[in-house]
């Protein structure tokens, strides 16, 4: 239930965020006027109309899904069902000497019920059919399976590299066909072909990384720029054959001003000398220029060539062992050949920075070759007879060739042993299919019978529903019924029979009868619901059986004989969730008849009954998330305040420490709940509660008003058990004279009369009115004393009832600073727990109780 807008004692109701879940089970206990039977009635909406109009949300959860419903005319409420005072109201109703909801039945009922009979007889002998052909089934599926994987873990076995675990007995089925037949396998040799299967062989190289193009500047322009010198250039010498043109500008640095020129013996004056300056600055500018741009492109280059020889192979790993030499040799070469390059490149970038900051210096740069000292003086000579060579080649074409070579032999390897692995695969299908046929054909034997059972099956299930309609049928239900009447009651007095395809008669002794009692009608009422949950051929394991108060107008002397048949018809046979019995070992986890219970019941008695055969079911049906589960649960009214609003609000809790069941009874969980199920330790507890919530001064006002108005009449009765037991002749009499005879000194008259004229007054309500506000601050004390009356008559009980439900009795009893005096001391019984807070103050030596105190 996750919203009540406005129903009865819910008024914009929601649970709080620690409600506890409704399970398979759920045992509730609520007193009359917590708000149970409203919960009971608006799980059937046809009697909660004004409820559901003013709006409710519950969540359901149908095959695995959960979702909200808000609407009464869902779908799912045809799966719930509810036994309450509506149900026993409209399902039985005496008049000349029938029952109306009993006896309301169609005009071929007779004849109906001996069909009804006979399809139930037919359905229960194909049922039985039906569980073999199951269970034959699964044996021959499990054969099938077995023969599968026995052949993929034969080839997973033999075969773990080209298969490994991927191959299962899924691809078994799909492929056994295939395997080689007894002709084809009696020509090959298993070992030799198993072998060639799981031979070793090495994985394919990467390609070897692109090889960086020629250097952008050739050795002769690096060269030419290294030896050549700036010179002054003017056009009026373009028509000089170009050494003369050298000739003189090289001359015009051996003139002054005003001296004559050695070829045409004029004067050379100042203003040509200036221009002929001007000229050779920008010349040697420009040559500087050419050199570091020279330079700063071999320096891009050498970085491409680096990374180049960075990406190359580091080793001759991973290639065959008659490959690893050459591939050895030729790393080498392609290394070296990198190295020259990158010392080549490195000494023109040198020449060239050198050059472009001297422009009028010669200089020459060593292009390194496989003999780089040998060739030194060569290229040298070279440089100086002014011959050219060119950049160091970069040498990969060995190892590339090492490569392909390797990753040829590797393909043509992996397509050889691949080959061999899929013969071997089609071997051993070979050796298992014969087996494995023999096993398909049990299997489809197998699922045909149980195809044919099953429709035989859905047939008279629906026979069957056709055949029950009305509220109830007639024939076994007549002696489904007088069975249960007899056990239930426990006498036989009363019994059904058949008057006409119309009506039933009810005799008592053999007599008609007019009139049933209250307790009878109810009785008759949850037969009626019990045996009707299968009406129209609904399916029972989809069911909600929701059951309020079953006890509630019954005789005290049946209420164990409506326990036994709940229990008996619900959960007294359980059936395994995947389709078999109760006996069923597998894991899919038990179930009952119906898929939910939720049983609400004011009766303690009752409550603590169920609750104790819940607890002892065995511990194997909760091993499992699916299998049945169960929890105990309380609801309590309590006071809260919105506003201005003060009302009772219904809430939540669970019974013992925890509503849910326990795997072992020696949990301390289970201990507590097994103790509450005594009403005396559960008024004890609750009382206990209250005072200390009281005494710790956290009480909200809420709680305040619950204790105050709760605790007068939960206290008096925790008197009276102790009472009864301590004085059992006291029973029957006056509350204050079984007071007396626990306290009967003078001197604890005062608490005597305390606790009787408080406890007689509020628990029994009598001075109630509608105006009076709920104010009772002396509920503290009231409970401090109630508790130090049980300590002082009988402190190893008191203690005894502290420790077997895990309270502090420092945090009960009231606080006591003086020690007690002679008069005191006649009234008590000395307590001898030396942890107990009252004990030093027995000693009536005053100096010496505080030291002990203290």
């Amino acid at each position: 239930m996750d919203e009540i807008k406005d129903f009865r004692i819910f008024h914009k109701w929601k649970p709080g965020p620690t409600a506890p879940t409704l399970d398979h089970v759920t045992l509730i206990h609520a007193n009359n006027g917590s708000g149970k039977s409203t919960l009971a009635s608006l799980l059937n909406p046809t009697t909660s109309a004004t409820g559901w109009n003013a709006g409710v949300t519950v969540t359901i959860e149908e095959a695995g899904n959960t979702r909200q419903v808000t609407s009464p005319d869902d779908s799912c409420w045809q799966n719930v069902v509810v036994f309450n005072h509506d149900y026993v109201e409209n399902a039985v109703r005496i008049k000349d000497g029938t029952t109306n909801a009993l006896l309301s039945l169609g005009p071929d009922a007779v004849q109906r019920q001996r069909d009804l009979e006979k399809a139930q007889a037919e359905l229960e002998t194909v049922a039985a059919a039906l569980t073999k052909s199951k269970e034959d089934v699964d044996r021959a599926e499990r054969a099938l399976n077995a023969h599968a994987k026995a052949a993929s873990d034969e080839i997973n076995t033999s075969l773990s590299y080209p298969y490994g675990r991927g191959y299962n007995a899924t691809n078994v089925k799909r492929e056994i066909e295939t395997g080689l037949d007894d002709a084809a396998r009696k020509n090959i040799d298993e070992q030799a072909l198993l072998s060639r299967a799981c031979a070793t062989q090495l994985k394919s190289l990467p390609p070897l990384p692109t090889t960086p193009l020629a250097p952008p500047v050739s050795v002769h322009a690096i060269r030419a720029v290294l030896t050549e010198v700036p010179v002054a250039s003017h056009s009026e010498h373009t028509d000089l054959a170009p050494r003369v043109r050298d000739w003189l500008d090289t001359g015009a640095a051996l003139h002054d001003a005003n001296d004559p020129c050695m070829f045409c013996t004029g004067i050379v004056t100042q203003e040509r000398l200036t221009e002929l300056q001007r000229l050779l600055t920008h010349a040697e500018s420009s040559l500087s220029e050419r050199a570091r741009r020279m330079a700063q492109q071999l320096e891009t280059y050498d970085d491409t060539v680096q990374q180049w020889m960075s990406s190359l192979p580091r080793s001759n790993a991973g290639v065959y062992d008659d490959l690893g030499k050459k591939c050895t040799e030729a790393l080498d070469t392609a290394r070296i050949s990198g190295e020259q390059l990158h010392l080549a490149i490195t000494n023109a970038r040198a020449a060239l920075t050198t050059k472009a900051e001297n422009i009028y210096a010669t200089q020459t740069f060593e292009i390194p070759t496989a003999d780089t000292k040998a060739d030194t003086d060569a290229d040298t000579d070279a440089d100086q007879d002014g011959t050219d060579s060119e950049w160091p080649t970069l040498v990969i074409e060995p190892l590339q060739a090492i490569i392909t070579e390797h990753n040829a032999r590797t393909a043509a390897f992996a397509s050889e042993k691949s080959a061999a692995a899929d013969r071997y695969k089609l071997f051993v299908l070979g050796s298992h299919r014969e087996q494995y046929r023999t096993a398909a054909t049990d299997l489809a034997a197998a699922q045909e019978q149980q195809q044919t059972l099953t429709e035989e099956s859905t047939r008279l299930k629906g026979l069957i529903g056709d055949l029950s309609g009305g509220e109830f049928d007639p024939g076994p239900g007549v002696t489904w019924l007088n069975d249960e009447l007899r056990r239930l009651l426990g006498r036989d007095e009363l019994q059904l029979q058949v008057l006409d395809d119309r009506n039933y008669s009810i005799t008592r002794y053999g007599a008609k009868v007019d009139h049933l009692s209250e307790g009878e009608k109810t009785a008759l009422a949850l037969l009626h619901f019990l045996g009707s949950l299968d009406d129209k051929g609904r399916d029972n394991q989809n069911l909600c059986v929701v059951i309020d108060d079953p006890i509630s107008s019954l005789d005290s002397d049946i209420s164990f004989g409506v326990s036994a048949v709940l229990w008996g018809y619900l959960l007294g046979i359980l059936n395994c969730r995947c389709g078999g019995t109760e006996s069923c070992t597998c894991k899919a986890g038990k179930r009952m008849r119906v898929d939910q219970l939720i049983l609400f019941t004011h009766n303690f008695d009752f409550f603590r009954h169920w609750s104790n055969q819940l607890d002892r079911l065995p511990p194997n049906l909760f091993n499992n998330d699916s299998g049945l589960r169960y929890v105990q649960l309380e609801l309590r009214p309590r006071w809260r305040t919105t506003g201005t609003d003060h009302r009772r609000v219904p809430e939540w809790s669970t019974f013992g420490a925890t509503g849910r069941p326990y795997k072992r009874p020696g949990d301390d969980g289970y201990k507590e709940r097994t103790r509450l199920r005594s009403e005396y330790h559960f008024l004890f507890h609750r009382c206990a509660t209250a005072l200390k919530t009281l005494h710790a001064g956290s009480a909200t006002a809420n709680e305040q008003m619950d204790a105050e108005s709760l605790l007068p009449n939960a206290s008096r009765r925790l008197l009276e058990g102790f009472l009864a037991h301590r004085h059992p002749e006291k029973m029957g009499g006056k509350f204050r004279d079984s007071l007396k005879a626990g306290l009967p000194h003078n001197a604890d008259n005062p608490t005597r009369v305390i606790l009787d004229t408080y406890l007689n007054r509020y628990s029994h309500n009598e001075e109630t009115t509608m105006g009076t506000t709920l104010h009772r601050p002396e509920t503290p004390k009231m409970l401090a004393f109630v508790f130090d009356y049980l300590h002082r008559l009988d402190p190893h009980h008191f203690h005894g009832m502290c420790a077997a439900l895990d309270l502090d009795p420092h945090k009960l009893l009231p606080t006591r600073t003086t020690p007690y005096s002679q008069e005191e001391l006649a009234g008590r019984t000395l307590c001898l727990d030396n942890e107990c807070p009252l004990t030093p103050w027995q000693d009536t030596n005053t100096e010496r109780a505080e030291a002990i105190s203290a």
